[in-house]
């Protein structure tokens, strides 16, 4: 049953990545606490296990994965950025604890943007990498009242160079496992084994030293 399951929810992934990661990453933002990178890895990973290295490849990659994940990012940042531009200071004050994210954690952002020179490739740069939580940016950027144009072009390709990357991971990473599939298959098999005799010996001890008890 537990096969059957997961057979299912593979099958659906496949079927329908692009509104997968999309829907996702929107909920990632708002109030799932799952890594928008798990989710671009595993459908990623579905989606293109196996297929080798081409043009059309990273199309299907850009189009199902890169560009649907990048537009639920940036959907789902826009309620916190829009909580944050209305409600101001106060209402990161009394919500900090339930986001994961504390108001040193956005004051110490705001000081890393000031002091740089550019604001806009500071802030593309911590959508890229995967270093400061996106929450903070998503306050920050809406307490200060970022300007909502640049916020969302910069929210939207700092995301895709970022989930472009770790797709190209997954990409990777299920092609090896396609290489060793047979190997890891052997090796499941072998430790079977292994613990099935290591089972019978442990029993066969026990029993002996139960018959040298009574004696």
């Amino acid at each position: 049953m537990f096969n059957t399951i997961i057979k299912t929810l593979e099958s659906f992934i496949i079927s329908n990545a692009s509104l997968t990661v999309f829907l996702g990453c929107i909920l990632e933002q708002i109030i799932v606490p799952i890594p928008a990178s798990l989710i671009v890895l595993t459908s990623t990973f579905l989606v293109l296990k196996g297929t080798s290295f081409s043009i059309p490849a990273l199309g299907t990659l850009m189009i199902n994965i890169v560009i649907p994940a990048s537009l639920g990012i940036t959907l789902g940042s826009l309620v916190y950025y829009f909580l944050a531009y209305k409600l101001g200071m106060p209402f990161i004050e009394r919500t900090s604890k339930y986001l994961g994210v504390s108001v040193e954690d956005v004051e110490n952002f705001g000081k890393k943007v000031n002091e740089s020179r550019y604001d806009e490739i500071f802030i593309f740069l911590a959508r890229c990498l995967p270093i400061i939580p996106s929450i903070a940016i998503n306050l920050f950027c809406g307490l200060i009242r970022y300007d909502l144009k640049k916020y969302i072009i910069i929210t939207f390709l700092g995301s895709a160079v970022q989930i472009l990357g770790w797709g190209i991971l997954a990409w990777s990473s299920g092609n090896i496992y396609l290489i060793l599939e047979d190997k890891i298959s052997n090796m499941g098999n072998i430790i079977t084994v292994v613990i099935i005799l290591v089972v019978i010996g442990l029993i066969i001890i026990k029993r002996r030293q139960k018959v040298r008890n009574k004696k």
